[in-house]
């Protein structure tokens, strides 16, 4: 009998030893390894989204970097907003990735009603639950900014992205918003004087036209709030169009559309220009960066070279407008020429300020034609001119500083060559 039930016990082992083996499914081992994973966030949307009240949905995935013998929660919460859950909108409060799983997904669900309110947000954040060997380094923070329209009202939203990686000194990416700050500006006039409309708030913007506007054209511009104008950045932009019933997330991209280092008021781009008419409306992409107005430059300017200390000439300089509105300039050392030189100017062409920083006033000339003169009565090689300066506007008084050099028969000069200083005039606008 004792041999009988040693035989029957002998069996069981074996057996559970199999079956033990069998389920074994996490590594060629008999023991589970347990890891601390990483957990990543990826949307299926932006960060942060404008969009009309309508039934839509969002999604989005959460990763594990391994999986895990166990589930993971990952969870949802509302953490700011205006906006009603099960009204306006639903989420889960939590996901969960199955134990030997690495992902799972899910979505974020607007909901459309009949009341007509104002623009109502939700701030979500998702993160991980408890599980203390689960880093979420990657959680993600979404915004939801719900627009309530009525019949002939037109939903402008404006948004941004960096258009390369743009890192901090500790190599973490900077978030677009963070980077720059964006105003959706709409007018009557290709500017941003904004005299229907500005939208500046502190991320994605967002403005209605509304169905009571007079029918005609209107601009749709970007320009500066604030950026981080000391990390060069080109920014990608993007405008989208929403129309109850008959426009639907209509999208219009503009790569580089501007640069962070545009941050100053005469700097703006001109996006799209909408027609209405009654409640429709037609699109026109136009992306086009503010031209530079130099009309407040134009006149006859008058001050002192450097040369003044040594010869005794002071500066006249003219400044006029081409017919593509560049600024022109001429009369730059006129009276080193004929004095301390002692050349006669013969003919002279005023040269074009070829490069201009509206933000700093800095401007280039790039070498171009500039005059021809005779010494004692012989013709003499043509001369070129190029230089650098800087124009300001403030306080009253419009002022040039400019560094010319000059070029004949291959060479150069630019002051030192004649024992002095470099050539410099510091004029004011009469």
């Amino acid at each position: 009998m004792k041999n009988k039930i040693y035989k029957i016990a002998l069996v069981l082992s074996v057996f559970l030893f199999a079956l033990a083996c069998d389920e074994d499914t996490f590594s060629d081992d008999s023991t589970a390894v347990v890891t601390s994973p990483t957990l990543t966030v990826s949307l299926d949307f932006g960060n942060s989204v404008t969009l009309v009240e309508t039934e839509a949905t969002y999604g989005f995935t959460v990763t594990l970097s391994d999986a895990q013998v166990t589930d993971v929660r990952v969870n949802l919460t509302q953490i700011d907003g205006d906006a009603t859950e099960g009204e306006d909108f639903s989420f889960p409060h939590s996901v969960t990735i199955p134990a030997g799983s690495t992902s799972a997904s899910d979505v974020i669900s607007i909901h459309e009603d009949d009341l007509i309110e104002e623009t109502e947000t939700a701030v979500i954040k998702i993160t991980t639950g408890n599980e203390a060997n689960v880093a979420s380094i990657n959680g993600e923070t979404v915004t939801f900014n719900i627009q309530n329209l009525v019949d002939g009202d037109l939903a402008v939203g404006l948004d941004w992205a960096a258009a390369s990686l743009v890192t901090d000194n500790a190599g973490n990416e900077i978030d677009p918003h963070d980077l720059a700050d964006l105003r959706l500006v709409i007018s009557t006039t290709p500017d941003n004087t904004g005299d229907v409309g500005v939208a500046d708030g502190s991320g994605s913007e967002s403005f209605v036209l509304s169905s009571m506007e007079a029918d005609g054209d209107y601009y749709i511009v970007a320009d500066f709030y604030d950026a981080q104008s000391d990390i060069p950045s080109d920014l990608n932009l993007t405008v989208q169009f929403d129309q109850v019933g008959v426009i639907n997330h209509q999208t219009h991209e503009f790569a580089s559309g501007l640069n962070t280092t545009d941050l100053c008021a005469d700097l703006y781009v001109v996006l799209a220009k909408v027609t209405k008419t009654g409640g429709s409306y037609a699109f026109e992409e136009i992306g086009e960066k503010s031209a530079v107005d130099f009309s407040p430059y134009v006149g006859t300017w008058s001050g002192e070279g450097t040369w003044n200390i040594y010869f005794g000439y002071t500066s006249d300089i003219v400044t006029t407008l081409d017919t593509n509105g560049d600024l022109l300039v001429n009369g730059v050392s006129f009276q080193w020429f004929e004095g301390w030189w002692g050349e006669v100017i013969v003919t002279n062409e005023p040269v074009r300020i070829t490069s201009f920083d509206p933000c700093t006033g800095n401007f280039e000339i790039s070498e171009q034609f500039y005059c021809t003169t005779t010494w004692n009565g012989n013709p003499q090689p043509e001369y070129g001119m190029s230089a650098t300066g800087t124009l300001t506007n403030g306080g009253g008084v419009i002022s040039m500083q400019i560094f010319p050099t000059f070029h004949q028969g291959g060479g150069t000069f630019s002051g030192p060559e004649f024992g002095g200083v470099p050539f410099e005039e510091n004029v004011t606008l009469d």
